[in-house]
């Protein structure tokens, strides 16, 4: 069987992001490939795709005699960091005074025609990505907040009932975080963590909502799925705050696939269980002296 091929547009898009640069190395020039991070040759998410040269593959992906390959959580780290740097490395505008109250305008009208989107109109993606490039090229604190702000409403909304736009809200949220990749390449002060947390909560009200009313199957995989970043990067930054942020969400989630002590979203607890083992795992080797989330995660399986 041959091995799948990464869609043209994803390709493309991560090629992007990393302005065709390997992220390991970050030598300008040399012949690149994309690397599945979690060795799953399906899973083509963006977060789970790397663009490195062919020296640094043989480093993340084979032995190295005596010496040691590049983790996954390594790799993850490079990627997330060069990412980042090719970001902003590009032109960033930050508007006048008069511009910005027209760019929160222009946020409100933004979230306002998602909502009123049908709920699987593809304009939704592209007005998300619209709400995405204004944060990245336009974005201060003010802005930001805002945006955050549409996002929080919209995981209200789609989790509510509008579940095919659920996993994009999702992907948003993460989105908004994605540039802290470890305290020794991006520093996050107290208002940073504030929008961490704000994104976070978010996302715990997009997973509570889709799991008691929603129950979209297609969208509780991929909420978890940044659960955990959000998740690993609390450990990241040693922020206990943000991890029991995170479990704060898994268990009002869980609570929510039940009524009446009878489980209604069987396929939801499943997935959010399996995602609660990893976080276990992430906990074990990255933060093992955090008893108390370690506690909170044993009693997580319980429920």
């Amino acid at each position: 069987m041959s091995r799948p091929r990464v869609p043209v547009r994803i390709e493309a898009e991560v090629l992007f992001r990393a302005g065709h640069t390997c992220c390991v190395c970050r030598t300008k020039g040399k012949e690149v490939q994309i690397h599945h991070i979690d060795g799953n040759p399906s899973n083509n998410t963006l977060d789970n795709l790397a663009v490195v040269c062919l020296d640094c593959h043989s480093r993340v992906t084979g032995t190295r005699g005596l010496g040691r390959s590049y983790s996954r959580v390594e790799v993850r780290k490079y990627k997330r960091s060069w990412d980042q740097q090719v970001q902003y490395s590009r032109h960033v505008h930050h508007p006048r005074i008069t511009y910005r109250k027209e760019l929160i305008t222009q946020i409100d009208l933004i979230v306002c025609e998602i909502l009123a989107c049908p709920p699987r109109d593809s304009r939704v993606k592209v007005l998300l990505d619209m709400l995405y490039e204004i944060f990245l090229w336009r974005g201060n604190r003010e802005i930001t907040r805002k945006i955050i702000e549409g996002l929080n409403h919209m995981a209200v909304m789609s989790g509510i009932g509008t579940t095919p736009i659920a996993p994009l809200v999702a992907e948003k949220l993460w989105d908004m975080c994605s540039q802290y990749v470890g305290p020794e390449t991006v520093p996050m002060d107290k208002q940073d963590t504030l929008e961490v947390l704000r994104c976070i909560d978010a996302l715990n009200i997009l997973a509570e909502y889709n799991c008691e009313f929603g129950r979209g199957k297609s969208a509780v995989q991929p909420i978890a799925g940044h659960a955990e970043r959000f998740f690993e990067v609390g450990l990241w930054y040693s922020k206990k705050r943000i991890a029991d942020t995170v479990l704060n969400g898994y268990e009002k989630a869980l609570k929510s696939c039940y009524s009446s002590k009878r489980i209604v979203f069987g396929f939801g607890r499943t997935t959010l269980r399996k995602s609660v083992r990893k976080l276990q795992n992430l906990l074990s080797a990255q933060r093992p002296g955090w008893s108390k989330e370690r506690i909170r995660l044993k009693k997580l399986l319980a429920i």
